[in-house]
């Protein structure tokens, strides 16, 4: 069945447009298709998805509140999956996305500031459940993370996301060389590297990824086969 997730943040830069491609890399070495929505103005995801070449990828840009519904409803039925890149601030194209989706993903890094803002958008994905027909389940990943132990700083965001109520994946992205290069190649850590430290985190954060949505209710604004 064909699944909707945005990924999204009222903070630029934490990372949204690398998990979408590390997440995107690994579906693909399962054999699921994958549209990509790029509505960020940068267009990095779809100037990626083009560098990677692969036909079982299809990226779309030029997204905005406009068409991003239309644009979903029309070509998601026919991917496995529709991952949506949305731009690092608020903005109306974001809260359309969410009503087209079946889940929402909110990265973060470990920073004060940035788990703030994150706790900021967990929080406007629960309040358009008074304009949405369906509110999407969501979640946040940490991303960027040292290989590492546990540290103390992983302890503060994390406390400070349960002290909101904010439920976060048990698998964080982690900062490898191998990711930093898929952004120049198109290719993930698995496909370059496979079972290497970056390639079993990948793989583990995708599991944890397909399982999240598998448990999320399907959107009823999207045909399903």
């Amino acid at each position: 069945m064909a699944r909707i997730i945005s990924f999204a943040s009222t903070k630029g830069g934490v990372g949204k447009t690398s998990l979408v491609m590390a997440l995107t890399s690994e579906l693909r070495r399962r054999e699921a298709s994958v549209l990509l929505l790029d509505c960020d103005p940068n267009r990095h995801l779809a100037e990626w998805a083009r560098r990677r070449n692969d036909a079982g990828v299809r990226v779309l840009d030029e997204i905005t509140e406009s068409n991003v519904r239309q644009t979903v409803q029309e070509n998601a039925p026919s991917f496995d999956y529709t991952l949506i890149d949305l731009a690092g601030f608020g903005n109306l194209t974001m809260l359309y996305a969410f009503s087209v989706s079946d889940g929402v993903l909110i990265p973060t890094q470990q920073s004060f500031m940035d788990v703030k803002e994150t706790v900021r958008t967990f929080k406007v994905v629960a309040d358009s459940v008074g304009v949405l027909k369906h509110t999407p389940a969501s979640s946040v990943v940490i991303v960027r993370t040292q290989a590492a132990i546990e540290s103390r700083v992983d302890r503060h965001a994390r406390g400070l996301l349960d002290e909101h109520g904010v439920p976060a994946f048990r698998t964080e992205l982690i900062e490898r060389s191998l990711l930093k290069e898929m952004t120049y190649t198109g290719h993930g850590p698995g496909e370059v590297n496979p079972d290497s430290n970056a390639d079993l985190n990948v793989r583990s954060l995708t599991d944890e990824f397909v399982a999240f949505l598998e448990a999320s209710p399907a959107n009823p604004l999207i045909p399903r086969g």
